[in-house]
This record gives structure tokens, sequence and C-alpha cells, in this order.
């Protein structure tokens, strides 16, 4: 492949990755590849995530990159190999897309129930599943048939989850890795019967569920955005915070994903507790003071204690 079409290809995977991330809006998108931006300051707008792409496919001018996906390198298997992570990049990206981002309307007019109570699951994080329960066998099979998206049902809150990987076992059980979706609200369910004695429920009606503020308050919250990340980085290392993926720009998406940092994986209450809550306000509070907290017990002196 000569040079000029090396250029041609990248500028089609540049304009592809800036779709599918809503012209930078959507960072998240790009899931565990974030952390391959790691020469650049961690992004605050829109702007800032078209520079990164930008700069990561070498387009035009443009020649201080963080080389996302190595385009401009003069080696012929490294540019072959560099055009095939590209590509990945860009599944990757419209696999989370399709999680992060669904159109009600592309999502099927029904969809089964998960009823259990032992997890709570935020956006972009994934939980592994052995379905033993014959109803939830049927579950997984109806789910893998379309589009892999059932919702996790639980007393206070629900969540849209994907099947990104599955197995049938040699017992009849099914195992899945899902990846949560965003909070969806159940406004009518219907009871199936899906053999003797087997009984499944599913959403007949629902909502992308998401929180309630004005512009006024939506300039605060990204003021508390930024304060949380300013606060993160006095704590870890930048790839540490990137190695969950880039920072939504969103403020209320953005607060379910910094929660990650403040929540057990044993703690399912307190994860259903804050997928309830439905103020983005509160959230951020909460990591704010959270990592204030930790900030106070790192710049103690321990002679203090003594």
């Amino acid at each position: 492949m000569s040079s000029h079409q090396h250029q041609k290809l990248a500028r089609v995977l540049y304009r592809s990755l800036l779709r599918v991330s809503r012209k930078g809006n959507h960072p998240e998108v790009f899931g565990k590849y974030g952390k391959q931006a790691k020469e650049y300051p961690l992004p605050h707008t829109a702007s800032e995530v078209r520079a990164i792409l930008r700069g990561g496919f070498r387009m035009g001018k443009t020649s201080r990159a963080i080389d996302v996906a190595n385009i401009g390198t003069a080696d012929r298997q490294s540019k072959h190999d560099a055009i095939k992570e590209a590509f990945e990049i860009l599944r990757h990206s419209n696999e989370m897309s399709s999680i992060l981002l669904p159109q009600k309307d592309d999502l099927p007019s029904a969809l089964p129930i998960f009823e259990y109570t032992d997890a709570g699951v935020l956006m972009e994080e994934e939980i592994q599943f052995n379905f033993f329960e014959p109803r939830y066998r049927f579950l997984a099979q109806e789910a893998l048939s379309r589009d892999g998206t059932f919702i996790l049902g639980q007393k206070h809150s629900s969540s849209l989850l994907k099947i990104v990987e599955h197995m049938f076992l040699p017992n009849g059980n099914i195992a899945v890795r899902c990846i949560g979706g965003p909070r969806i609200k159940v406004l009518r369910r219907e009871k199936v019967n899906v053999g003797e004695d087997n009984v499944l429920a599913q959403a007949t009606k629902f909502d992308i569920e998401s929180d309630d503020f004005d512009e006024e308050s939506q300039q605060n919250l990204f003021a508390m955005r930024l304060r949380c990340l300013e606060l993160m980085k006095c704590v870890y290392p930048k790839t540490n915070i990137t190695s969950m993926g880039l920072p939504p720009i969103d403020p209320e998406r953005f607060s379910f994903w910094a929660l990650r940092f403040t929540l057990s994986q044993s703690d399912p209450a307190s994860r259903q507790r804050w997928l309830a809550c439905l103020s983005t306000n509160m959230r951020l509070q909460h990591v704010i003071e959270f990592f204030e907290s930790f900030q106070e017990v790192l710049n103690s002196d321990p002679k203090d204690e003594s």
C-alpha cells in the first residue's frame, strides 16, 4: 500500500472514530484504547478529544502525536500492524457506542429482565454470569438471538447490559461476559412462561433513564467534574486514571465513571444506591469528598498521630 493510500485510509478511520464518538463528545466509547492518549492532558471538551484523534492519526500538518495507530511509521510491517490495530479500535468503539449510547428505537421492543440483587453494574463495567436456571438460560438465548441486550433488574434501579462474549457449557449452562450500559426505567413488565414452572419477566415498555438539571446547574456540574479530576490526579498517576478509559465529558456519565474509583466490587448495596440516585450533583460531591479525605490522609504528618 502506498503512502498516499495510507494517508487516505487514516482519514477514513479518523472520520469514523469522530462519528462514533459523536464528534468527540463521548470519548468513553474508545474504552480501553483511551489509555493510549497518555501524552495528552485529560480532555475536558469535545474539541480537546478531537485534537487527540487528529494527533493520533498525524493528519495534515499535525506532527505532535500520540500515535494512537502509528499510521505515520515508515516500516511496512509496522504500518500493516498499525492499520490492523486502528480497525480494532474502530470495532471496539462501535461496540462500546452501541452499549453506552443506545438509541431506544434500535433496542428490541421487549427486553428480558434478570432479577438479581447481588450486583450493581455501572456504565462501562464488565460482569460475568453463569446462567444455570432454565428461565435465565432462556434469557441468554433470547438476548443472543437479537442484539445481546437484557435488563439487570434490582429493587430500586435497573441497568441495560449487553452480552459481548458467551460460551455454551457441557452441563447446559451459559457463561456470559457483559458490559454495563445506561440505567433503564421499566414502565411496564409482563411475565412470560418459558417452560414448566418457569416464568421470566420482561420489560415491554421502558425508557433510558437520566438525571434532570437545567443549564445553570450544568455549568456547576462541569466545574465539579473538573474538581474531581484535579483531586484524582493528586492521588493517582495519570496511567491509573486512564486505565478505565478517557473520562466522559458529560457530567452525569462522568459521575458514574468516577464512582468506579470509590466503590468496592464487593459492595453491591452501595452501587445500587448510587444507580438509583437521580442527582449528578450528589454523585460528584461524593467523589469530591472521597478524594479530599484521601488527600488529607496522604498529606497528614505521621508525627501528628504519635
